[in-house]
């Protein structure tokens, strides 16, 4: 049976971009599988209240949600959780970026919430599944452009043996977002042993399980805190 969920308290948020912001929390909690296909949200009085929005605003953001094909909206019965059609995914976050309505930092924060799970994750996938992140070791040989490519693969890998779908679709979109900046990053040859440093390490890590490791070890590349893992 389809339930409705519980929704965390978020911090205030200006006016202006608020329809916005409530849109992301939502994506980021299903992207995160806080919010799982079949879900129903609560009802439209109860949101409003918790984001403390108006009827008008909260609509705004649903129906982004929508379009992006993340909700189904059934009058009279709620809006249901639904898993996206990838295509439609992949263009919505390219407009984000282009229009600047997800800022740089928001795809940031959006990767490392993806990123950490999923390496949780891979760390008790099977040590055969685990295999292939070896593949994508960068080396201090090539363009900036085969560089990335490599390091982008060993991303989207991760995902693969962490087995999340929606979680590859959407990091293979941020990771696109963030093209031209990854790109000046491989330019710098500190930055590339850095990253093989870290591959060498990430890697060893989830090939042991060592799900503490892995996960200071991705939120330190991506510049966040890593969070406690019990």
């Amino acid at each position: 049976m389809n339930q409705s969920v519980n929704l965390p308290l978020v911090d205030s948020q200006p006016r202006v971009r608020r329809s916005t912001y409530i849109a992301n929390h939502l994506r980021n909690m299903i992207f995160t599988g806080a919010l799982k296909p079949g879900d129903r949200l609560p009802t439209e009085e109860q949101l409003c209240k918790h984001f403390g929005v108006s009827r008008t605003t909260l609509r705004e953001s649903v129906q982004m949600l929508r379009v992006s094909g993340l909700l189904d909206v059934t009058p009279g019965r709620g809006s249901f959780i639904r898993l996206p059609d990838p295509a439609i995914l992949m263009k919505d976050l390219a407009l984000l970026g282009q229009y600047s309505t997800m800022e740089s930092g928001d795809v940031e924060a959006l990767r490392v919430l993806l990123e950490v799970e999923m390496v949780r994750i891979a760390c008790d996938a099977s040590a055969e599944k685990k295999k292939i992140l070896q593949s994508y070791v960068i080396s201090r040989q090539g363009t900036a452009e085969e560089i990335e490519d490599v390091e982008r693969q060993w991303h989207l890998a991760i995902a693969q043996v962490a087995g999340n779908s929606l979680s590859l679709t959407m990091l293979e979109a941020l990771l696109s977002m963030q093209r031209v900046d990854r790109l000046k990053r491989f330019e710098d040859a500190d930055e590339i042993m850095r990253t093989m440093g870290v591959q060498i390490r990430l890697n060893s890590a989830i090939q042991e399980g060592d799900k503490n490791m892995a996960t200071r070890v991705i939120s330190s590349y991506l510049g966040s805190p890593a969070p406690q893992i019990n």
